[in-house]
C-alpha cells in the first residue's frame, strides 16, 4: 500500500507497459488486463527515452516495468509484480521496485538512456489519469509504427544496471509460464503452454509452507491450503486472519477460566484452531503474494499473547477450582519459555554470518542425517517447536489439570532447553580462539538489558579481567544464595545479593560482548529477572502472584520485541526506554527495596509497577513499529486481489 498523498486517497501502485507490441487482437492488453486485477495502475510508454520522466511523476508507491510483450499465467505475474519482501525484484520481462529503491531505478534508466540512442518519437500513452499522453487517448490502438525497435525498453538490461546498487532478487516462474511474445507466433505458442499448466493447483500447493514439522505437516498442513483459498475469496487478508487466530485464542483462554472439564476441552479446541489460523494466515501470504512488515510483526507477537494468553485462563481457572498457588507454577513456564527463546535468539544474532562460521541447527541436522524426513521430525520435535508445543498444550487442557499442564511444559521444555544449550555451546568453542564480529557485540548489548546503574558500574571500573560467562555465573550463584536463605533469615539478604549481582552484571555487560559464550548473557538475565519477582512473591505474599505474573508478562513482551526489531531490521529499543524503565538490573533493585516493606508494599508495588510496565513497553513497541512502516514504506504493494475464477 503506498503512502497517503494529501487528499487523504491512497493512490494506486503504477505498473509502465514498456516495448513494442505484439498485438493480441482488439482491445486492452491481456497483460494490462491482468496488472489491473492485481491492482496496478497501468501506463503505457512506448520509448525508452519517455520512461524516466514518467517514473519520475507517478504517485509515491512501487512501480513495476512490464514489457508489454509479456505473456504468461496471473500468478506467475503476481509473484513478479506483487511480493513486498525484496526492494527490487525481477522476472521475465518484469521489475517491480519499492518506493525506497525508486531514486536507484531513475539512476539505472538514466544509465541505460545515456547507453542508448534515443530514435523513437512516441510520446508515453496512458489508459489512467496517472500520466497524460497528447496524442493517445484512453481507446487509441498502439501504433506499433511509431515505435523504433532500436529504442524499445529492454527491462532485463535495466534490472542488471539497477543490481550495481540495490539487491535484485530474481523469481523463477516455473512451472508456471512467463514470457516474451516476440511474434504472434510466440504468443500463441506461449498461451498453449500456459493453457497445458494447471495454474490454481500449482497456485495451491506453493503456498502451503514445505518442510514444516511432523504434527503441522500432518493435522495442519493438509487442509491449511485450502482454508486459505477460502480466505481469499471471502476477500480477507492475511492479517485479518492473524487477527482473528488471536481472537479465537482469547476465547480459548476464557474458556478454561470457568475451571470446569467441559471449559477445558472446548478451550484445547480452541487454542489448536487458533493455531491453525495462524498457520493459515502464512498460507493466505503466500496464495495471494501479500507480505508485509506489519503482518510478520503481528504474527509473532501475537503467538506469545496467545499462548500466555492461555496460562492465565488456566491459573485463573484453577484458583476457581481450589488451587490459589498455580500462579506460580504459570509465571515459572512462561518465564522459562522466554528464558529459552532468549538463548536461541542471542546465539542466532551473533551466529548469523558465513554457513562455515555457524551453521544454523537445521543445516547441521539434514547434513548429518543425510534426508531422512522422519529423523529430521524426530530431531526438531525434541526441541519442541511451535507445532509440537501446541499440540502437547492442547492434549493435557483437554485431559489433565492446570497444574500438570504446567509441570510437563516445565519439564519437557528443561529437556528441550538442554538438548540446545549443549548444541550451541559445542558449536561455540570454535569461536575460543575467533570472537564474533562487532555487530555481534552490539545485538547482545541491546539483548542484555542493562540499565543506567549497570552502565555507571561497567563505565567506571577496568577493563574485564574474567570471561563475561563466568561473571554472569558468579552473579546468579550470588543472586540464588540470597533466594535460598529467605526462610531462614528473611527478606533482609534479598537486597545484599541483588546488589552484589547488580555490580557483577554491570562488569559482566561491558562492551564488546563478542566472546566465544557470550551469547549466554541475555537468557542468564533472564532468567535472574524473572525468578526473583516469582520467588519473593511465592515467599512474601502469595496473594500477589497473579501481580507476579503480568509482571514476567510485560518484561517478557519486551524482550521479544527487542529480538523481532533486532532480526527484522537491525534496529532496537531506544536508550530513553532503558533509562525509564531502568534496565533488568534496575527493575530487580526495585523489587528488592519493595520487599523490604513487607508483603502490603509489595503487593501493591509490584502490582503498579507490572501495570505501568506493560503500558510504557506496549505503547512504545506499538508506536516505534508504526514509525518505522511508515517511514520505509513497507507496503508499497497492493493486496494481490485473489478471488475466484482468476484469469489465467
Amino acid at each position: 500500500m503506498s503512502r497517503l498523498h494529501q487528499t487523504g486517497v491512497i493512490p494506486l501502485p503504477t505498473a509502465f507497459l514498456v516495448g513494442p507490441v505484439v498485438s493480441a487482437g482488439p482491445g486492452p492488453l491481456p497483460v494490462a488486463r491482468q496488472l489491473r486485477a492485481l491492482g496496478y495502475d497501468v501506463v503505457e510508454v512506448d520509448a525508452l527515452a519517455h520512461l524516466p520522466a514518467a517514473v519520475a511523476s507517478a504517485p509515491p508507491g512501487r512501480v513495476a516495468l512490464v514489457d508489454g510483450r509479456f505473456v504468461g499465467h496471473l500468478h506467475a505475474l503476481r509473484r513478479a509484480v506483487c511480493d513486498s519482501r525484496p526492494e527490487a525484484i525481477a522476472g521475465p520481462g518484469t521489475l517491480a521496485v519499492a518506493p525506497s529503491a525508486r531514486p536507484h531505478l531513475l539512476d539505472a534508466l538514466t544509465a541505460v538512456t545515456a547507453a542508448t540512442a534515443p530514435t523513437a518519437t512516441a510520446a508515453p500513452r496512458t489508459d489512467s489519469p496517472s500520466v497524460k499522453s497528447p496524442r493517445l487517448s484512453k481507446s487509441s490502438p498502439p501504433d506499433e509504427s511509431a515505435v523504433d525497435i532500436e529504442s524499445a525498453v529492454d527491462i532485463g538490461r535495466v534490472a542488471d544496471a539497477l543490481s550495481e546498487s540495490v539487491t535484485v532478487a530474481r523469481t523463477d516462474p516455473a512451472p508456471l509460464v512467463a514470457g516474451i511474445a516476440e511474434s504472434p507466433q510466440e504468443r500463441a505458442a506461449l498461451e498453449a503452454r500456459a493453457r497445458a499448466v494447471d495454474e490454481e493447483a500449482y497456485r495451491l500447493k506453493s503456498a502451503v509452507k514445505a518442510e514444516d514439522t511432523a504434527f503441522t505437516t500432518f493435522f495442519v498442513r493438509s487442509y491449511s491450503g485450502y482454508a486459505a483459498r477460502w480466505f481469499a475469496r471471502l476477500g480477507l487478508g492475511p492479517n485479518h486472519v492473524t487477527i482473528l487466530s488471536l481472537i479465537v485464542a482469547l476465547g480459548a483462554a476464557a474458556t478454561v477460566a470457568t475451571g470446569t472439564r467441559s471449559g477445558y476441552v472446548l478451550g484445547a479446541l480452541l487454542f489448536h484452531a487458533a493455531f491453525s489460523l495462524d498457520c493459515i494466515d502464512g498460507d493466505l501470504a503466500r496464495y495471494t503474494v501479500s507480505f508485509s512488515k506489519l503482518g510478520a510483526r503481528m504474527d509473532l507477537t501475537f503467538d506469545r499473547v496467545k499462548e500466555y494468553a492461555l496460562f492465565a485462563g488456566l491459573a485463573f481457572g484453577a484458583t476457581r477450582d481450589g488451587d490459589p498457588h498455580i500462579w506460580w507454577l504459570a509465571a515459572a513456564a512462561m518465564a522459562f519459555q522466554t528464558v529459552r527463546h532468549q538463548m536461541h535468539a542471542a546465539y542466532e544474532e551473533v551466529s548469523a554470518g558465513p554457513a562455515e562460521d555457524a551453521p544454523a541447527l537445521a543445516d547441521q541436522v539434514q547434513a548429518r542425517i543425510g534426508g531422512s524426513r522422519w529423523k529430521v521430525w524426530l530431531r526438531r520435535a525434541i526441541v519442541l517447536p511451535q507445532g509440537e508445543r501446541s499440540a502437547l498444550i492442547c492434549l493435557l487442557v483437554a485431559f489433565t489439570n492446570p497444574r500438570v499442564v504446567f509441570v510437563v511444559l516445565l519439564a519437557v521444555g528443561v529437556i528441550a532447553a538442554a538438548y540446545a544449550f549443549l548444541g550451541r555451546i559445542l558449536r561455540s568453542l570454535r569461536r575460543v580462539r575467533r570472537p564474533w564480529s562487532k555487530s555481534a557485540g552490539l545485538s547482545l548489548g541491546a539483548l542484555v538489558d542493562v540499565g543506567p546503574v549497570g552502565w555507571i558500574v561497567h563505565s567506571s571500573l577496568p577493563g574485564r579481567s574474567l570471561p563475561a560467562p563466568l561473571t554472569a555465573l558468579v552473579a546468579l550463584l550470588a543472586l540464588v544464595f540470597s533466594l535460598a536463605v529467605i526462610p531462614a533469615v528473611g527478606v533482609g539478604w534479598v537486597l545484599l545479593g541483588v546488589l552484589w549481582y547488580v555490580l557483577i552484571v554491570g562488569f559482566a555487560s561491558r562492551q564488546p560482548l563478542n566472546g566465544w559464550a557470550d551469547w549466554v548473557l541475555p537468557p542468564t538475565f533472564r532468567a535472574a529477572e524473572y525468578s526473583l519477582a516469582i520467588v519473593l512473591t511465592a515467599a512474601l505474599a502469595p496473594a500477589a502472584l497473579p501481580a507476579a505474573f503480568g509482571y514476567v508478562a510485560a518484561c517478557a513482551f519486551h524482550h521479544y520485541d527487542t529480538i523481532y526489531r533486532l532480526s527484522e531490521d537491525g534496529t532496537h529499543p531506544r536508550r530513553w526506554l532503558t533509562i525509564a524503565t531502568g534496565g533488568h538490573d534496575g527493575r530487580m533493585l526495585v523489587l528488592a527495596l519493595l520487599a523490604l516493606g513487607g508483603a502490603t508494599v509489595f503487593s501493591v508495588g509490584l502490582t503498579v509497577l507490572a501495570i505501568a510496565l506493560a503500558v510504557v513497553f506496549v505503547a512504545e513497541s506499538v508506536t516505534a513499529t508504526a514509525a518505522r512502516i511508515r517511514d520505509r514504506d513497507a507496503t508499497g504493494v497492493p493486496a494481490a486481489r485473489a478471488t475466484a475464477g482468476a484469469t489465467r
